[in-house]
């Protein structure tokens, strides 16, 4: 793409580089930020405050009928019972995933979208397990069209990162047990 007529343009009209794009229908990059997870669980468990809380899911007794964390539904029993290799070692991580879009801007006119993906690791107890410091921001997909159609193009480091973890695994120094 030659420059030059994008800065002529946005010189005479003084507006951004940004919706001078839009306007003359030349193509911005689609972008996306990825923040590493593996690093950010690593940690969880090098740390004195939250290793021992990782096996919580594990050790808590369940009530009958009550359901007070993600550890006391049917699917979490369901998943034990099919993947006894990961049920059997309290330690592996269990994750959630979120998304949902937002317009920062509001209704100003632009087509702006922001989509965070969040990475929460359920092992935690409930106290803990919903808290900002334990729910990984791992991707942001910023736009000006709405990216949920795409998103799956979005998420391909966040799932080739999740698929390691899965298959093979990866190997971290649990401070609880020295």
């Amino acid at each position: 793409m030659n420059i030059l007529p994008l800065v002529n343009f946005v010189a005479k009209r003084g507006i951004s580089v940004e919706l001078a794009l839009v306007r003359e229908k030349w193509s911005l990059y689609k972008r996306m930020y990825y923040f590493p997870l593996i690093p950010r669980l690593k940690r969880l468990y090098a740390s004195h405050t939250t290793a021992t809380d990782l096996t919580w899911h594990h050790e808590h007794i369940k009530e009958d009928g009550i359901m007070c964390h993600p550890s006391d539904s049917e699917t979490w029993k369901n998943f034990n019972e099919s993947h006894h290799f990961f049920a059997d070692e309290p330690r592996n991580v269990r994750l959630g995933l979120c998304t949902d879009g937002f317009q920062p801007f509001s209704q100003s006119g632009r087509k702006y979208s922001s989509w965070p993906v969040i990475v929460t690791p359920y092992n935690l107890p409930p106290e803990m397990c919903m808290k900002e410091a334990y729910m990984f921001l791992t991707v942001i997909i910023p736009g000006l069209n709405n990216t949920k159609h795409k998103i799956d193009i979005y998420l391909q480091p966040l799932i080739k990162k999740l698929t390691l973890l899965w298959e093979t695994g990866v190997e971290a120094f649990d401070i609880s047990k020295n």
